[in-house]
């Protein structure tokens, strides 16, 4: 072997018989003659062993798929936990508006039944899931009549109101829906009714279902 190519690496040793100092770690190429580093300052070689001078490694199709998977995991992971609190929040929301508008709707509905005079029965209808009433009474009338009329029915899933000599009016909001209006007409002698009401109230979005049924009887006020 023509040692001419004997490119052998190897430290140089300090030369401390005098002449210029060697760095320890500063590696050197042999000359042909065999000298140490042929007299030549090695000061500025460098030391392909030391981990300062190792090249950089990329990044892997392997590492690339398992950083892709690791991130899709995280996000599946989030947008469920957001999906969750959403959900939570429009169930919430839908108990909350389905409550208040069958608490609403109660009352104003018993109300007027226990301040009516008496019930009209030929635009009245009772023992029906969507029933209909209309009552007699003398509260809020016209100076020039001696009673005047409530109407209440259901229609495309909301409650309606009428006063006489008014236009209709929507009692229950658009985000729920009147799943039952029925009226019991229960007799109590001596001229004075009473009605048994059931109503029911659903939320309008089935997505995030909720429902309340209330029932409550009231006597009219009739002749006392």
């Amino acid at each position: 072997m023509n040692p001419a190519l004997n490119f052998d690496w190897f430290f140089c040793r300090p030369n401390k018989a005098g002449g210029k100092t060697l760095d320890s770690k500063t590696v050197c190429l042999p000359t042909p003659d065999g000298t140490d580093c042929g007299g030549r300052n090695c000061s500025g070689g460098v030391n392909p062993f030391s981990r300062k001078n190792e090249k950089k490694r990329g990044t892997t199709i392997l590492e690339i798929i398992v950083y892709t998977a690791l991130f899709g995991i995280i996000a599946i992971i989030i947008s469920n936990f957001l999906i969750q609190i959403v959900n939570a929040y429009n169930i919430s929301r839908a108990e909350r508006e389905v409550l208040s508008n069958g608490r609403l709707l109660l009352e104003t509905v018993t109300k007027s039944l226990s301040e009516a005079e008496g019930i009209y029965t030929p635009t009245s209808a009772f023992n029906k899931d969507l029933g209909q009433i209309s009552l007699v009474t003398k509260t809020n009338v016209k100076p020039e009549h001696e009673t005047a009329y409530i109407d209440f029915w259901v229609d495309n899933g909301r409650l309606w109101m009428k006063k006489e000599g008014a236009n209709p009016s929507a009692l229950s909001a658009a985000s729920v829906r009147v799943g039952k209006f029925r009226l019991e007409r229960l007799s109590q002698g001596l001229r004075r009714d009473a009605v048994r009401l059931t109503l029911q109230v659903n939320f309008a979005q089935p997505k995030f279902s909720s429902t309340i049924t209330l029932t409550a009887t009231t006597a009219l006020r009739g002749n006392y």
